[in-house]
């Protein structure tokens, strides 16, 4: 028996909003008990992108019209079978939707509010990669407001000792992570970010290096950041209350942060406590208190290829990203 499932072809349907902004659609599975992106098995003889949009056809009842890809998905499923699900961008078109025993529901959202409600994590990088892509190529507003909130960014994979040479200075970032730092920096065109404290390691500074040039900001140094002092770190989260705050730091440190958010907050995590090197939890809230945090996965680790997520569109791949005739039809 083949431990490799056959792969699984979705798409991402958007809009522009009645106030000009972008909007996706997720559907709502009954039998999973989960928001997410439309996808299923192509039929014999079906290419991926033909699969993608019936998908969506069938499940949300929109014609699409397919644009660029978005980043895959490659991961063990509960029985240690290896899964591949692949996106595209879907310009909304035509059409109604009608609930079925497999979709009962369907939700236009704003991406903040779609990053908050898609039930798996590896789907959100899908989202953030079509708000980049629709910005970068068509000026469109990636969300109505940018949202405030705390940002826990581990630091991202460094360079292997072993192929350093120390005479050349600090052990950069490995390739894959300056692709996450590349991801994460992409994030101040949804988030409010105002503060980016780090670890002073220089693994957990060259990972949100380039989100502070982007945001025109300075990285704070802070030992609180650096482990050791339990009480130093939560008054430095609290006093980050109500702000757009990343913290770059490490994964015990990260730990201890969401486990007293969770008894003191009453924070509710969407998943359990996990975190790639270079990815992050998403915490919700205003300055009394946070309300929910949610993992984003930026790691190529979490994926089958490198997760840019504002790259150049690859034109001997890449369809029309332009809008279908009808963006704002009611669903």
């Amino acid at each position: 028996m083949s431990r490799t499932k056959p792969p699984t072809y979705g798409a991402l349907p958007w809009r522009i909003g009645k106030k000009g902004t972008l909007e996706v659609l997720l559907i709502h599975r009954p039998a999973h008990g989960d928001w997410s992106i439309p996808k299923g098995k192509a039929d014999p003889g079906e290419t991926g992108p033909e699969c993608a949009q019936r998908e969506v056809r069938e499940e949300t009842g929109l014609r699409c019209m397919l644009g660029a890809e978005l980043p895959s998905i490659r991961y063990a499923d509960r029985k240690g079978r290896i899964k591949t699900i692949r996106y595209w961008a879907a310009a909304a078109g035509s059409g109604r939707f009608r609930p079925s025993k497999e979709v009962d529901a369907v939700r236009w959202l704003s991406l903040p509010a779609a990053l908050r409600t898609v039930t798996e994590p590896r789907d959100r990088p899908a989202i953030l990669a079509l708000g980049a892509r629709l910005q970068l190529e068509l000026g469109v507003r990636p969300a109505p407001r940018r949202e405030k909130m705390l940002l826990l960014v581990r630091g991202a994979e460094m360079m292997k000792r072993d192929g350093w040479d120390p005479e050349a200075g600090n052990r950069p970032l490995a390739p894959a992570g300056e692709q996450a730092a590349r991801s994460l920096a992409s994030l101040g065109a949804v988030f409010d970010i105002e503060r980016i404290l780090s670890a002073p390691s220089p693994r957990c500074i060259e990972t949100v290096a380039e989100l502070a040039r982007r945001e025109s900001l300075e990285v704070e140094r802070s030992e609180h950041l650096a482990g050791g002092s339990l009480a130093g770190t939560l008054a430095l989260v609290a006093e980050t209350r109500g702000t757009g705050t990343v913290l770059s730091t490490h994964e015990d440190v990260m730990a201890d942060i969401l486990a007293h958010l969770i008894d003191h907050d009453r924070t509710v995590l969407t998943k359990r406590f996990r975190v790639r090197k270079g990815s992050a939890w998403v915490l919700t809230g205003d300055r009394t208190r946070y309300h929910s945090a949610y993992y984003l996965p930026l790691s190529p680790a979490d994926f089958s290829t490198a997760v840019d997520l504002s790259p150049a569109v690859d034109p001997g791949t890449a369809m029309d990203l332009s809008p279908a005739a009808d963006l704002s039809a009611a669903v």
